[in-house]
């Protein structure tokens, strides 16, 4: 808590009245409001100002530190005031290993594999009395939340959350009293909501504050006897939302396809311009943000390009023939557990951006999230039973193009046609096939334990398994097929089988790649530095050499200890050459 509050006041004043929207809306972006939406309440989209240089940074701009520093600011009006108490918020967003479905504390904790925690303070519930008399609107904008900051700088030292000391505020959150449209569908209530301004609002205590997000308080709770209408009650907000949001400020741009976002025939009608990419896989896709996830309090993990762009897991880039490949649940392991496949048909050859993610998805893992899938009851009841259920357990095969993502003038970073010829990141889902309708399904019909959903787009997204008869194949002549986007792969994909939190698969993958035999950090040439590279994958959580053929230095099939010996018998004590085996005769594909 601070004093000086007249002399920050005028401080706020000044600075207030420099700060006009038609300046600074062109250079911010707003995720998640639909792009009608943000015209409707502005007059026209944001960041028309903004240079590709500045939507490259952006893009690129990942959260940085161990800890992450939250405000959390519970906004309420005179004739809409908060239900919950700050306590009940503290516990919803900070609190570990106290709440049944989690907290978004817990959540993090989780998806980063421990490398991140979620800390910070909830104040008490601010009522905006110089806003129409303190009353609700939905006309509530951007503008004036922001506001909100300046007039609680007397209170507030914002400098405690700056967690990674990088001179900015690592996220503000602003609850807000009642239920959110997202999820009502009520253009009475406020849109829930993530933006970002590169110059930042500010200075407060010598930060700034470049990235908040505002979610709501409360839920909507569906009719029991009738999921598609209301119960006219609400319920303290789950933590999914939350969840999104904050994800935004971690640096995760939204997987889900903008095109026509509120046009509910694009859920069920195929090829149409939302082919919803990632389904209920991803917090980032309509998993855990709402739309599609009625009746699912517990949200899904983060995908694995993601987890991999926010720099919490490594991939392990595989090319040539594999077999026996063990794949660890992404939920609870880090190594082992995210597979790139390369794709060499891209015109701009092996490093143009495209290739295939494979990540074994385990509902049954002891991780605390990751359990159901997003609930599509509402819309396809009473064939659905309301409620969220378990999530498929199977091999999760992502299609990505990273290169497309420069050539995207928003961050809309996942919108396919008619702006693009294709998605960012898109699951490979084994059970749209045109050739097996939902007839297919054990019971003749769409049920919750449906594989087979075409021609619906509301699907579950199924995953490749040898648990259910033609869906544990993915290759050149399977639907979908491997082919990338400017032709074939030649990649070929089997599942053998589950055990427990571990998949077997063989992965058969053409790409040829060039690489000197013992130089396993690739930068051309065999000097102890590999010798240090080598050790720091087998003993400290290095990255893997790339391709893994190339620090197999004895051409033994393995990487291990000594590998390590063969090298510095190479380089000190006139050893003999390395004898790496071609690319694919190695089984062994990381660490035992």
């Amino acid at each position: 808590m601070k004093s000086s509050f007249l002399c920050t006041l005028l401080i706020f004043c000044l600075t207030l009245s420099t700060f006009t929207l038609a300046d600074d809306f062109d250079k911010m972006i707003i995720r998640d409001m639909p792009r009608e939406k943000i015209i409707e309440k502005y007059g026209r989209l944001p960041g028309q100002e903004l240079l590709a240089e500045d939507l490259a940074e952006l893009a690129e701009s990942y959260f940085d530190g161990e800890t992450l520093r939250l405000l959390a600011i519970p906004v309420e009006w005179v004739d809409r005031p908060g239900t919950y108490s700050r306590e009940d918020l503290e516990q919803l967003l900070f609190s570990r290993n106290e709440l049944p479905e989690g907290s978004v504390a817990d959540y993090f904790h989780e998806v980063s594999y421990g490398q991140v925690t979620v800390t910070g303070d909830v104040i008490d519930w601010y009522t905006p009395d110089w806003y129409n008399g303190g009353t609700y609107s939905p006309n509530f904008s951007y503008n004036d939340f922001a506001t909100i900051m300046y007039y609680l700088d007397p209170v507030i030292d914002y400098s405690q959350y700056d967690g990674n000391g990088d001179g900015d505020v690592d996220a503000i959150c602003f609850i807000r009293s009642g239920n959110g449209e997202e999820d009502s569908g009520d253009p009475n209530d406020i849109w829930s909501y993530a933006i970002s301004w590169p110059v930042g609002w500010g200075p407060f205590d010598g930060v700034l504050v470049k990235h908040w997000n505002t979610s709501p308080e409360t839920e909507p709770l569906r009719d029991p006897d009738n999921p598609t209408q209301f119960s006219g009650e609400s319920d303290l907000c789950g933590i999914r939302v939350f969840c999104h949001e904050l994800s935004h400020n971690f640096g995760a741009p939204d997987l889900y396809d903008y095109d026509d976002k509120l046009l509910t025939s694009s859920y069920y009608t195929p090829n149409d311009n939302n082919d919803h990419p990632l389904v209920d896989w991803c917090v980032m896709g309509y998993g855990g943000y709402g739309l599609l996830s009625i009746g699912s309090e517990i949200p899904s993990h983060l995908c694995g390009w993601s987890k991999m762009k926010m720099g919490w897991i490594e991939p392990i880039e595989l090319v040539g023939e594999h077999k026996d490949l063990v794949i660890n649940n992404i939920e609870t392991a880090y190594e082992n557990a995210l597979f790139k496949l390369p794709i060499t048909a891209h015109p701009g050859g092996q490093d143009a951006g495209e290739y295939f993610l494979l990540e074994y998805r385990n509902p049954n893992s002891s991780a605390q999230f990751d359990k159901l899938d997003s609930d599509f009851s509402c819309y396809f009841w009473p064939d659905l039973t309301f409620g969220g259920d378990p999530l498929d357990r199977g091999l999760l095969i992502c299609h990505v193009d990273d290169s497309v993502v420069n050539l995207r003038r928003d961050t809309h970073v996942n919108d396919g046609t008619p702006r693009y010829k294709h998605y960012t990141v898109m699951v490979e889902d084994a059970g749209y096939d045109p050739a097996r309708d939902y007839t297919y399904n054990p019971e003749g019909r769409v049920t919750d334990s449906a594989q087979w959903w075409y021609p619906y787009e509301t699907r579950r997204a199924a995953l490749y398994s040898d648990d259910v008869d033609g869906q544990a194949e993915f290759g050149p002549n399977t639907t979908p097929n491997s082919d990338g986007y400017w032709g074939p792969s030649g990649i070929y994909v089997r599942v053998d089988s589950i055990v427990g939190d571990q998949m077997y698969v063989y992965v058969y993958n053409p790409v040829e790649v060039d690489y000197i035999c013992g130089d396993a950090n690739g930068d051309g040439i065999i000097s102890q530095l590999d010798v240090a590279f080598l050790i720091a994958y087998l003993h400290k959580d290095g990255p893997a050499p790339y391709p893994l053929e190339a620090g197999d230095a004895n051409g033994d099939g393995t990487i291990d200890q000594d590998d390590v010996k063969y090298l510095i018998e190479y380089l000190h004590k006139d050893g003999p050459e390395p004898v790496c085996p071609k690319p694919g005769q190695q089984s062994k594909t990381g660490l035992d």
